[in-house]
């Protein structure tokens, strides 16, 4: 009897066991962050950039250097060594400044949203005296402030003698910022069932390559898509690890991850390109990883 009693007894906990590992693997992902909340954190840090740039071409180089208030603070700019710590990266950026550079212009700008509080940066540069590359600006948000860990740069050309040009520095930065924000608007129609105002974000003549299930042309039939699975429940989309890259002044391109409550996936490429001073989504294609 006792023999009888103990088998039925692991026999519940294996079933109530299975029960919840079917659960757990059927439970939506990246729902500790909002629908969005990876935008935002590219937004934050864009401006982060965007001051750090404005500061440089007013010459404050105090300002520059407080950037890297990280107590670990590197910054690897080739081919002058290795600064560590803040007191030696100001002194860096306070000669450069001394000896007339200025007119700081970021082009090609990535950014890529590792977490809530991490996210890396790289570009193209030029200024009045070279231009160079920027492997990697990481950015850590540490007591509400957005402030640099690691900086990793190089000068590919050296001028023979200044330049001045007329150019928007932070162009790139604004033309990212202006995708990530219509995705969040997209992000955000989905989320309240429009299919309607999401197939309107993409171009007349769009491509959505949805693997395994659809490849459709043109907006109309996007528009399908995009309604038939509101109308089949899908909701609470989420974009998880977002990066976003400025590939022409023109042409933006962007990926994550992403979930919503039927599934996950991966988006490897939405292509937004500007038309007529809007930006719409030129081609997109994601894939179904998971379904719940």
């Amino acid at each position: 009897m006792k023999q009888t009693y103990q088998t039925s007894l692991l026999l519940i906990v294996l079933i109530i066991s299975g029960w919840s590992v079917a659960l757990g693997q059927n439970k939506q992902r990246y729902t500790h962050h909002s629908p969005v909340a990876h935008h935002q954190v590219a937004l934050e840090v864009l401006q982060a950039s965007k001051n750090w740039i404005d500061a440089f071409n007013q010459g404050k180089a105090t300002q520059c250097g407080r950037a890297y208030h990280h107590k670990n603070a590197t910054m690897r700019a080739m081919p002058f060594g290795v600064k560590q710590g803040r007191v030696s990266i100001t002194a860096f950026w306070s000669s450069l400044i001394a000896q007339g550079a200025t007119q700081l212009e970021y082009t090609q700008v990535a950014i890529e949203v590792v977490n809530k509080n991490t996210a890396l940066l790289s570009a193209d540069w030029r200024m009045n005296i070279g231009e160079g590359k920027i492997y990697q600006e990481k950015w850590s948000k540490e007591n509400g402030q957005w402030v640099l860990v690691y900086d990793d740069f190089e000068v590919l050309k050296k001028y023979p003698a200044p330049i001045v040009y007329e150019a928007n520095a932070v162009a790139s930065h604004e033309a990212l910022e202006a995708v990530i924000q219509t995705s969040m608007q997209w992000v955000q129609s989905f989320n309240q069932q429009k299919a309607a105002a999401c197939a309107n974000l993409y171009a007349q003549n769009a491509t959505l390559n949805g693997v395994p299930f659809t490849s459709v042309h043109r907006q109309a039939a996007i528009l399908s898509f995009w309604a038939k699975l509101v109308k089949d429940g899908a909701r609470n989309l989420t974009y998880h690890q977002l990066k976003a890259e400025a590939v022409t002044p023109g042409v933006i391109k962007l990926a994550a991850h992403w979930s919503m409550n039927i599934g996950e996936g991966k988006i490897y490429q939405e292509k937004w390109v500007k038309e007529q001073g809007k930006w719409r989504l030129g081609y997109d294609e994601f894939e179904v990883l998971k379904q719940y």
